[in-house]
């Protein structure tokens, strides 16, 4: 009986042993996976969160759930995980870039629409501004029609200086100040009743 008893806890003891070899065996690969991992989204995160924010969301949740099974020391369960999530994470950023070269190209046909469109919009409201002077339109009142002339001397600054300043650096920031000033710009004309020449 204290033989059989022995030999159980030299099998258990022995077992034990083994299960925190094993563990310990999946440790370095656990934190290199995760290392890994955790370089390429603190390198690539903020391209994949500007263009693809729901994929972002997504890589985010798992590798968070990577982070809670290494706290736990779950060791194994991080290395079975990490290959997927490693490769969820490729290919948001693949996605990321090409997506973010469609929108070049797509905000280069805006910008192309701006430069053709502007000039005439901004000579029409400043023809309308030039021939009322300082009288506002029927039915508008003097401090409306203040208002609405510093409102449009503000969008026509943005887009002038989103025109002058444009470079390939700052282009996307650019286009979006220009989109932004013309949407302005036409709101007041609507407001005004003026058609572009």
């Amino acid at each position: 009986m204290f033989k059989g008893s022995k030999g159980f806890l030299i099998a258990a003891f022995a077992a034990a042993i083994l299960g925190l070899a094993g563990c310990a065996s999946q440790k370095e690969p656990a934190e290199q996976a995760v290392a890994a991992i955790e370089k390429t989204f603190k390198e690539s995160g903020s391209e994949i969160e500007k263009y693809l924010p729901d994929r972002h969301a997504e890589v985010s949740a798992s590798i968070a759930s990577l982070r809670e099974a290494m706290s736990k020391e779950n060791f194994s369960e991080v290395v079975a995980q990490a290959g997927s999530v490693q490769d969820a994470l490729r290919r948001a950023v693949a996605e990321s870039r090409i997506r973010r070269a469609q929108m070049r190209i797509e905000l280069e046909s805006e910008w192309a629409e701006l430069t053709k469109s502007m000039p005439g919009i901004i000579e029409a409201v400043d023809k309308k501004i030039a021939t009322q002077g300082s009288r506002p339109p029927k039915g508008m009142a003097k401090d409306a029609w203040k208002s609405t002339i510093q409102s449009y001397d503000a969008a026509r600054d943005s887009w002038s200086k989103a025109a002058t300043e444009i470079t390939t650096a700052n282009f996307e920031a650019s286009v979006l100040a220009a989109r932004d000033a013309k949407a302005k710009i036409v709101s007041i004309m609507e407001s005004l009743g003026i058609k572009a020449s």
